[in-house]
């Protein structure tokens, strides 16, 4: 398996584990709503960083959904999804 997509699956793997760990320490001040949202985009981070280690293919769209997501999560979520973006432009060019 190529090494930069082992990485991107480990970070988003981090991401989401860190998020539900934020939302489930938190649970009893917050509201509702952002429980769900919480524990929505966490668990696409899990099941994108799982695919990205199980080398699907078929969920590209995962994989850019998350990268999108990932740019507005300042410092480190900027920087996994700018660098899966060019990891994904870099394979386009090359097929």
């Amino acid at each position: 398996m190529n090494i930069h997509k082992r990485i991107i699956g480990i970070c988003w793997l981090v991401i989401g584990a860190l998020i539900i760990s934020v939302v489930l320490l938190n649970f009893a001040s917050i509201q509702s709503h952002v429980l769900v949202i919480g524990m929505l985009v966490s668990l696409v981070y899990l099941a994108a960083g799982l695919a990205l280690l199980a080398n699907a293919r078929r969920v590209i769209w995962l994989y850019l959904a998350c990268a999108a997501l990932s740019l507005f999560t300042f410092p480190i979520g900027t920087v996994v999804g700018v660098y899966y973006l060019w990891y994904y432009f870099a394979l386009e060019k090359i097929h």
